[in-house]
């Protein structure tokens, strides 16, 4: 197999995304996967120069990149991430000033590739059903936090049940989410059963309500209360 050589500035480049690759999986952002993008620009380059090509295409390309990319466990990132992700570096300048006309939790929850091109794409086309000259102001910008809130419960809901282990809950989560994300971790045929267990434990640790000695064998009735005229 062709060993690839690197010179300094492109291994820097490539070492800073192997470590943003694998940070990533554990502390997602964008600006990590923009590392990474730019290590595999530079791998690809490297390769074509290796390759003697202008064509990142062939067998020949496809064995040497696809070893180049196991090789510091770029293959681990599908071929429709590496793709959705070459687009946005392409479009970068654009991008990155589009970020910035969106609130902080938003661009904090949005980035991954696919998510970041999408929302940007989105961003520059009209509403459906309307033109540029006739659509509602705001209309567009509401569809888009709606659909970015919904992206950052689904998210979230990934990274709790994430873990083989077990769904990663914490007393911060609210008890919705705690709900679907045990939904969403037991199988169906389960699910029942490990309510009512809940419901049975919840019921057997309940105390028992303190009653005045004095008050047994009498009926305690509340009076209503009067009403001022």
């Amino acid at each position: 197999m062709l060993t690839i050589k690197l010179d300094p500035d492109t291994q820097l480049v490539v070492r800073r995304g192997r470590e943003a690759w694998t940070s990533l999986r554990s502390d997602p952002s964008w600006e990590k996967w923009v590392v990474i993008g730019r290590a595999l620009e530079a791998g690809k380059a490297a390769v074509m120069r290796e390759l003697g090509t202008n064509l990142p295409s062939g067998r020949r390309w496809n064995e040497t990149f696809g070893a180049w990319l196991k090789e510091n466990d770029f293959d681990q990132i599908n071929k429709g991430a590496r793709s959705h992700l070459q687009t946005c570096l392409d479009n970068l300048p654009a991008i990155e000033a589009w970020r910035q006309t969106i609130d902080l939790g938003q661009r904090l929850q949005l980035n991954h590739p696919y998510a970041v091109l999408r929302r940007w794409q989105a961003s520059r086309q009209p509403v459906a059903g309307t033109s540029p000259s006739n659509a509602r102001p705001g209309l567009r910008e509401e569809n888009m936090r709606l659909q970015e809130e919904l992206d950052a419960h689904k998210a979230k809901i990934r990274r709790l049940v994430a873990d083989e282990r077990g769904p990663q809950i914490t007393r911060s989560d609210t008890p919705d989410d705690i709900v679907r994300v045990l939904l969403d971790w037991l199988p169906a045929a389960k699910r029942h059963k490990v309510a009512s267990g809940l419901m049975n434990a919840l019921k057997s640790s309940r105390p028992e309500p303190t009653t005045d000695p004095s008050s047994r064998g009498r009926c305690q009735v509340q009076e209503p209360a009067l009403l001022e005229p």
